[in-house]
């Protein structure tokens, strides 16, 4: 059978979407597939190159001119220049330029969901024509991908009419590569400490992720200061691994509520494997998430876990030994960071489990239904008799 070439857009390849590419796409087998990824720019870059090239992927950019993106121009290009079997598009955003061009070439369309349809967007007169536009725009897409239940009826809430015999709704969770977060490493605390330049008194959360409201990292903060008040002067600190637009606001904001000595921060860094064990418990106070890959990983770390009870978080989250607290919720939060400062032995519980988050989190299961998904839709496109490999809505 011939490769099947699929188009990857990606309007916005940070965070979560750009893992989300390197860890299900790095399954996908170069002898059957031919995926090129076509991607805004972002601080990123780098990162997304590295890792779509270990996994045989090419990567095209789409400058930006002016700050406005030239995403539907480049899809339209690319189109033009090759035959593309199936284009599968990253968040709706990015499915909306698709949409915009592929109307002319009608090629089989699967969307990612990566997050939530935000409201605040469409509010007032232009709002409403952006809604309209929008759902407009999404009639063309031909299979909608929920990486979990929550964001996938969230999304079908917000689109009644989009209930209709045409469009295909597709529940496979997102998965991680466990191997390095199973590996042991016996010294990861002590060279963390060692790097922030701790002694062993004080216990370390980590929050690792980008700097943005969904992320609940101000709930951190108010947290800090509920367990200063509280006389937690010197039993703990809060390590901040990763980067985004809000960075900045966040640190004038712990200046401003005198919790400076609580808090440190650390770039981005793509492999966080060492960080995270080197942590007490890991804290994940999400407004809402797409899955919860962070959640995923600090699990298979074997590394207590904090984490809200929101959307799409919940989910990865049910039948583990996490400790549930309610979005948005910074007493809550305190309450359970004050949890894991007086049981040390809390993460015996954790490493007992890590075996059992590996297997169930394993991006291999998630990136084999995908595949089979594509290979339906590469048959149905070319008259083959469907071979039932998917069900009208499949759910994980």
């Amino acid at each position: 059978m011939p490769k099947i070439k699929i188009l990857s857009v990606c309007n916005w390849p940070l965070g979560g979407i750009r893992t989300f590419l390197k860890y299900t796409y790095s399954y996908f087998p170069t002898d059957e597939f031919d995926i090129t990824v076509l991607a805004s720019p972002t601080m990123e870059r780098d990162y997304l190159e590295n890792d779509m090239r270990s996994a045989g992927i090419k990567v095209v950019w789409a400058p930006l001119i002016m700050g406005k993106s030239t995403l539907a121009i480049n899809v339209a290009s690319q189109l033009l220049r090759r035959r593309f079997h199936l284009i599968h598009s990253q968040g709706f955003i990015s499915a909306f330029h698709v949409s915009v061009v592929n109307w002319l070439f009608r090629i089989p369309h699967v969307m990612t969901m990566h997050g939530i349809f935000e409201e605040k967007y469409f509010r007032g007169k232009r709002g409403r024509l952006k809604r309209f536009l929008f759902a407009k725009a999404m009639k063309n897409v031909n299979i909608f991908h929920g990486v979990s239940n929550g964001i996938m009826e969230h999304f079908r809430k917000s689109f009644p009419d989009f209930e209709d015999d045409k469009a295909r709704w597709v529940v496979i969770n997102h998965g991680i590569l466990p191997a390095s977060f199973l590996e042991a490493l016996p010294d990861a605390g002590k060279n963390l400490r060692s790097r922030l330049g701790l002694d062993d008194r004080k216990s370390i959360f980590g929050f690792f992720g980008r700097f943005m409201p969904e992320k609940g990292f101000g709930h951190i903060i108010d947290a800090a200061m509920i367990l200063k008040d509280k006389g937690h002067v010197d039993s703990f600190v809060i390590l901040a691994v990763g980067s985004g637009d809000y960075e900045r606001e966040y640190k004038i904001e712990i200046e401003k509520k005198g919790v400076n000595r609580y808090f440190k921060f650390l770039p981005f860094d793509p492999d966080v494997a060492g960080i995270m064990k080197g942590c007490d418990a890991v804290l994940m106070p999400s407004v809402w998430e797409a899955w919860g890959l962070v959640a995923c990983e600090s699990l298979a770390a074997g590394v207590p876990l904090i984490a809200s009870d929101c959307i799409g978080l919940q989910e990865a989250i049910e039948h583990t030994p996490a400790i549930r607290i309610p979005p948005q919720d910074a007493s809550a939060l305190a309450i359970a960071m004050e949890q894991v400062l007086a049981n040390p032995d809390l993460k015996n519980t954790f490493q007992e489990f890590k075996q059992e988050a590996a297997r169930r989190f394993d991006v291999r299961h998630s990136a084999a239904k995908l595949i089979e998904l594509f290979k339906q839709i590469y048959d149905e496109r070319l008259g083959s008799p469907p071979k039932d490999r998917l069900s009208r809505e499949s759910v994980n």
